[in-house]
């Protein structure tokens, strides 16, 4: 057991608090700076050189306001959004009126692409989808229903049949208004139309518009044989 007078180096420190720090002497910046011209007076100047300051090693300072910073341009970035859609057209017309064309649109072929020889060697050639259409002149009274024969018939690319419809505005007259109708009609005509007079179809628009006279051969025939049935010396309509 250690004895009451024996040093316990321990406890040597017990009841110590470190003494306050002693105020730092003002060294009264604010006067260094030099505001509205004023100088420093000479009772500060002379505390200064008791501190041990020169007047050499003292800058004086301006207060200013703060300094615009260089504009910085930031060029802003390009998105590619969708082209809007074309308005439409007046002169396309969303119900039949008087005076109006009618137009008739069919897609015989869808987009495709081609291999072309030329001078620089092979290329390919992306088609957009081919249209045939056909242009009726306005009706009259006496003739209210479309004639077998078209006025015109024409084959056209366009991603979509208003965009086939809408080329055919080109075909008529300023003014001339024009009726893209749902009507049925002898499209194995127009195709051969097309066909016998039409001298810069590709190969694959002349195999395509072969296909469609063919097709509608067949559909009529079809409609001859399953759709009607003889009675006597007549052909009547099946019920």
């Amino acid at each position: 057991m250690p004895q009451p007078d024996e040093f316990d180096p321990t406890h040597a420190l017990d009841g110590w608090r470190a003494p306050a720090p002693a105020p730092l002497q003002e060294l009264e910046l604010r006067s260094l700076l030099k505001v509205g011209g004023a100088g420093l007076d000479e009772a500060k100047r002379a505390r200064m050189k008791a501190r041990g300051y020169e007047l050499d090693d003292v800058e004086d300072i301006e207060l200013r306001e703060a300094l615009p910073l260089p504009a910085v341009v930031i060029d802003a970035p390009k998105l590619d959004l969708p082209a809007a859609p074309a308005p439409a057209d007046a002169r396309l017309l969303r119900q039949w009126q008087p005076q109006a064309w009618t137009a008739l649109a069919r897609r015989v072929r869808g987009a495709s692409a081609e291999v072309v020889q030329t001078l620089k060697g092979p290329i390919v050639e992306n088609h957009a989808p081919q249209w045939l259409c056909g242009l009726w002149p306005p009706q009259r009274l006496d003739a209210p229903l479309l004639g077998r024969w078209p006025e015109m018939a024409i084959l056209v690319s366009a991603e979509t049949q208003f965009g086939a419809v809408h080329q055919l505005l080109a075909q008529l007259p300023a003014a001339a208004l024009l009726w893209p109708a749902e009507l049925d009609t002898d499209w194995g005509l127009l195709a051969n139309l097309v066909l016998h007079h039409d001298a810069n179809l590709r190969p694959a628009h002349i195999q395509a518009l072969q296909e469609l006279v063919e097709s509608e051969r067949r559909a009529s025939f079809a409609r001859v044989n399953d759709g009607y049935v003889r009675q006597g010396d007549v052909a009547r309509r099946r019920a």
